[in-house]
């Protein structure tokens, strides 16, 4: 019977699947012996998460060579995985690596497709080839397309359409902030301030030509002559005041809207109101 093993197998009708009884062969005979299919429908039947004791006993092998067939499966597996991931670092990047189709590129930037068909017509994005677009130079453009739209610089009919609409959207803004305000008095017409400046013109104008007869009633020594040398003075005053004034009026109201409560307190302090 020993002649008729092989590598520790025996054929006789006392072994069972052709493995020796234990006192007939080693432990490395042990693991020769099973054949490669079982091996792995172990291995397969492990990795579906049943325990080693399990394996043993569905498939009739040791609990040991359950173990260790499976251990270094795991072994081989975990370095050809790591052999595959130092190759790929080393081979240099694929250019397609940097391409994306429009659908992606769109979720990339978060708007449509049909967004994506209006930025490669006004230049936005990069395209490279159909339905190919690459992501560095198309992501950048775009940036610099929203840099341009923040500052408020146009560069096609989109864009100033967009500006238009802050230009307007900034003067109702501006309309909206006078109107309060007005509401609230810090602001005044400039009817108001003309109408005002006029009544105190008057009244000035009215008292300086009033100086000369109290001039006569608190001066009984001053005869006809001074009397109207006096008011003939005052008049020609006023007039070359009144000739200045025509010369800058705008600014004498836009002065007058400003220091219009000081204007009033002057003329009361002369008595002219």
């Amino acid at each position: 019977m020993a002649g008729a093993r092989d590598c520790g197998i025996s054929l006789c009708e006392e072994n069972y699947r052709g493995i020796p009884p234990l006192f007939r062969w080693n432990r490395n005979q042990m693991a020769k012996s099973y054949p490669d299919e079982l091996r792995m429908q172990v291995i397969a039947y492990l990795d579906e998460g049943h325990t080693v004791r399990e394996a043993a006993e569905k498939f009739s092998v040791s609990a040991s060579f359950a173990a260790k067939a499976h251990k270094k499966h795991s072994t081989a597996a975990e370095t050809t995985l790591f052999a595959q991931a130092e190759a790929a670092a080393s081979e240099p990047e694929d250019a397609s690596n940097g391409e994306m189709t429009a659908a992606q590129l769109a979720d990339l930037l978060g708007v449509s497709k049909r967004a994506i068909s209006d930025f490669v017509e006004r230049g936005i994005v990069v395209k490279t080839d159909r339905n190919r677009f690459d992501m560095a130079g198309s992501v950048q453009r775009y940036c610099e397309h929203l840099r341009m739209m923040a500052a408020g610089r146009t560069g096609d009919g989109s864009d100033a359409l967009t500006a238009e609409r802050a230009r307007l959207a900034r003067e109702q803004a501006d309309q909206t902030a006078l109107k309060n305000a007005a509401l609230r008095r810090e602001l005044i017409a400039i009817v108001d301030v003309r109408n005002e400046w006029t009544s105190i013109g008057r009244r000035i104008r009215n008292g300086m030509l009033s100086v000369p007869s109290r001039c006569r009633q608190k001066l009984p020594h001053l005869t006809t002559y001074d009397v109207d040398l006096i008011d003939r003075e005052i008049r020609s005053a006023l007039t070359e005041l009144g000739n200045e004034d025509d010369g800058d009026s705008t600014g004498d109201i836009e002065a007058g809207a400003v220091g219009q409560s000081a204007s009033a307190s002057e003329a009361a302090a002369i008595g002219l109101d």
